[in-house]
């Protein structure tokens, strides 16, 4: 971006970057005066799929993208221990001083056997594949709960009762995990994104295989992939910048992440780093 002002305040991602490189590096721009400043990275599941047409060409641009959706995925972790082991780095999460929004939860996690989920899903694709359809992610979700085009679901398949942002959460948890996979069609006008049964789908075979995903405990029968509350923190802290010692800690800079929510068309998580 070419800014190499000390006092930026803020930087807002209004949807993820390419790469986990490309956030450290936008991100950084922010609190280079070691004074307090916010981070705000707003995510949401239809981000993955109109950035992946955008980097299918590149050499690792889909596999670069996965870390970037893993990163905004994860819940429980503190945000600079994930930054800094992405750099092969260490960063000791105390340091942290709950300045990121998974520090500033006071959350209990479990994790959650999903993978009959995982089946249906496989089912659901196997028949539009033998009907020779393609399923674009909001279609396959659709055919999920049971809405949409009546050829496109599965008898047997029992439409889930989480709400739609979670079932987003899951499917975007199986596509990292390779249990689903992307697939492109390409047009004189757009790079379409389709989903289609992944290469560790086999696995699903042996019924003693069990996929599981980290969640907040909940009284409730449906579980939260993601705490909904917004943590915010007046406490200064160093933002990741580039320095010129390879030290993880002399490239902090002030960081602040919190978690939330925004309606811009799909819903988006709001992860924010000061």
């Amino acid at each position: 971006m070419g800014i190499d002002k000390p006092d930026v305040r803020f930087v807002i991602h209004h949807s993820m970057s390419k790469s986990m490189e490309n956030y450290y590096q936008e991100s950084g721009r922010a609190g280079r005066d070691d004074m307090k400043a916010d981070c705000i990275l707003y995510y949401g599941f239809g981000d993955i799929f109109r950035i992946s047409s955008m980097v299918v060409m590149e050499n690792v641009g889909q596999q670069k993208l996965y870390e970037m959706v893993s990163y905004c995925q994860n819940i429980s972790k503190c945000r600079r221990v994930l930054m800094a082991q992405h750099f092969d780095e260490v960063w000791n999460s105390e340091a942290c001083n709950k300045m990121c929004d998974n520090c500033c939860k006071d959350s209990a996690f479990e994790r959650k056997n999903i993978t009959e989920y995982c089946r249906d899903l496989v089912k659901i694709l196997k028949q539009a594949e033998e009907l020779n359809e393609k399923l674009t992610p909001l279609k396959l979700i659709d055919s999920w709960m049971g809405k949409g085009a009546a050829k496109l679901r599965v008898a047997g398949v029992v439409a889930p009762t989480l709400p739609r942002e979670d079932l987003e959460k899951i499917i975007a948890h199986f596509l990292i995990q390779q249990y689903l996979k992307e697939d492109y069609s390409f047009t004189a006008y757009a790079t379409i994104s389709y989903l289609k049964i992944g290469p560790k789908a086999n696995l699903l075979n042996n019924e003693a295989h069990a996929i599981t995903m980290q969640v907040t405990k909940s009284t409730q029968n449906s579980f939260r992939a993601e705490s909904s509350q917004t943590c915010h923190s007046e406490q200064g802290d160093k933002k990741m910048e580039e320095k010129n010692s390879g030290n993880f800690q002399k490239k902090a800079a002030n960081m602040l992440q919190q978690s939330g929510s925004k309606n811009t068309g799909a819903k988006k998580r709001k992860i924010d780093d000061a």
